[in-house]
């Protein structure tokens, strides 16, 4: 595991753990590993060789969050979420980063996203995906 990978992880705990908090009302956050949430919009790109990490799903603020990595550079990802976003009808709303870093913000209908792209060390690329429904 690279020395991202686990830092990764810990983001996405965090803001789990700060999504749960803020929920209110008793609705439930869950957690998961190793397959893509059912909150996951149709039709919404993911490779065929991509490993699902950790998911949060919280329905009170009608959050879904999950891990992806993939195969190839970051600018492969880059590239693959640029095309394969609006093929599958979601609008880029913003597109920018750098070397260490790309985020890419999107929207279809009523849902709200973005994903945040790095390194995931050598040939691969690690994905943060969020997306929010009203």
């Amino acid at each position: 595991m690279s020395p991202r990978r686990p830092s990764l992880v810990v983001a996405l705990c965090v803001l789990a753990l700060v999504a749960a908090a803020c929920g209110g009302g008793g609705e439930p956050v869950t957690f998961g590993e190793g397959e893509l949430p059912s909150s996951v919009p149709d039709g919404f790109p993911v490779p065929r060789d991509a490993v699902v990490g950790s998911s949060m799903v919280d329905r009170a603020n009608h959050r879904t969050e999950f891990s992806l990595t993939l195969r190839g550079e970051m600018a492969d990802a880059v590239h693959y979420y640029t095309v394969s976003l609006v093929s599958a009808g979601f609008v880029v709303d913003r597109s920018q980063g750098d070397a260490l870093a790309w985020r890419i913000d999107f929207s279809r209908g009523e849902v709200r996203g973005n994903l945040v792209i790095r390194s995931g060390g050598p040939g691969l690329a690690a994905v943060l995906v969020g997306l929010n429904t009203s």
